[in-house]
């Protein structure tokens, strides 16, 4: 049964958010940053199939399954409520929703890792898809890492293509708006966003393919590129500006580094960069999981170039969660068990979330899927 990986921790009381000016409630921490993750419960959703896509907010979550072109709706107690497949052709096809988001309201949204983007009914019927002005570039598409969100009442997207650009190319981080802010009523489209000098991705150098990856909480923007341990934040409600960089500095993130030439794929090859996984802005504390990736000597060793040996890797890098605050203070760094492939539902340090379980990692066969209840425990 595969899935997705990821999974973390953290738990806080409060500390002084207001960094933008769309975010000015003030919350304080005292104590310890030492935290632990503690597994309180777990629930099983009667269904065997692939988790390739996964939403979960306000009690209830949903799932996408790629090989059956179908997604699944479900409560905190693992009871199905809805499911549906879809056809590929005719006037309510739909092409591999694998990002997904239920708005505040509580529309639900999904994009294709290649741009089609769809809204559906409360019983997971097609209900439209939605136009975009232009069509994206992209032909591939990362459905672990968040590249769709909400502000207010529109969707904020990864949809790189406007005016043609080539997000294969070399400059795209460097020359390019990276979002794409849709008005989901009438599909049109306005670009934001662009990276800061702060990133090495703002230079004429050349570095491996990167990645966004993003969060938004009130009218702030909390933006990773998925191999450089920086989060970027901008403030949306003044037309995406950029506001700071934050550092997380971990321990160990490895980095095959500068290029001499362009489109040179080192990571994979010779050795595996880390790699963010997840982010998840909370009052109390950015949540950031990430994979710590493999050096050059382990992985030519293991000969992990191989496909059939993708499954080896979490046999040697860790996945690990940080809370990162708005001040630059850091957690200490939480070893994600590998029986824990994805978070979900983090949104506040101080309430549960959920962990999709690895049943590949632990070798046993089931006939559902199970899901981790979560918690943050300060040490």
């Amino acid at each position: 049964m595969g899935k997705f990986l990821n999974f973390a921790v953290l738990m806080a009381a409060f500390f002084a958010w207001g960094c933008s000016s769309g975010n000015r409630e003030t919350q304080t921490i005292s104590g310890s940053q030492e935290w632990e993750l503690v597994i309180e419960d777990s629930i099983q959703v009667d269904y065997l199939g692939r988790v390739d896509g996964l939403e979960f907010k306000n009690g209830k979550g949903v799932l996408f399954n790629f090989k059956e072109n179908k997604l699944l709706e479900f409560d905190k107690n693992g009871k199905i409520l809805h499911a549906q497949s879809y056809p590929f052709d005719g006037p309510d096809k739909v092409f591999y929703p694998i990002q997904l988001k239920y708005t505040g309201n509580g529309k639900l949204y999904g994009a294709s890792f290649i741009g089609w983007l769809y809204e559906f009914n409360s019983d997971l019927t097609f209900k439209r898809e939605i136009k975009l002005p232009f069509l994206t570039e992209a032909k591939d598409g990362g459905s672990l890492i968040r590249v769709l969100d909400e502000w207010r009442d529109e969707l904020i997207l990864y949809y790189p293509g406007r005016e043609g650009a080539d997000p294969y190319d070399s400059f795209f981080f460097r020359d390019h708006y990276l979002l794409e802010k849709v008005n989901p009523e009438t599909g049109e489209a306005e670009p934001m966003i662009r990276i800061p000098t702060t990133s090495r991705y703002s230079s004429d150098k050349y570095f491996e393919r990167t990645w966004v990856n993003f969060g938004i909480l009130g009218d702030t923007l909390y933006l990773t590129l998925v191999n450089e341990p920086l989060i970027h934040l901008y403030d949306l409600a003044e037309n995406g500006k950029y506001l700071k960089t934050i550092p997380f500095n971990p321990n160990k993130f490895e980095d095959n580094r500068e290029h001499s030439e362009p489109y040179q794929y080192i990571s994979g090859t010779r050795m595996l960069d880390a790699r963010i996984k997840q982010l998840f802005p909370t009052r109390e504390g950015i949540v950031v999981t990430y994979d710590e990736g493999i050096r050059e000597d382990i992985f030519v060793q293991n000969e992990l170039r191989d496909p059939k040996k993708f499954p080896l890797y979490p046999q040697f890098q860790n996945q690990v969660l940080k809370i990162v605050r708005l001040d630059g203070s850091l957690s200490n760094e939480i070893i994600i068990p590998n029986h824990i492939e994805r978070l979900v539902g983090i949104t506040s340090l101080s309430e549960p979330f959920y962990g999709l379980r690895n049943d590949e990692w632990i070798g046993e066969e089931q006939d559902y899927i199970t899901f981790y209840k979560l918690k943050l425990i300060r040490k």
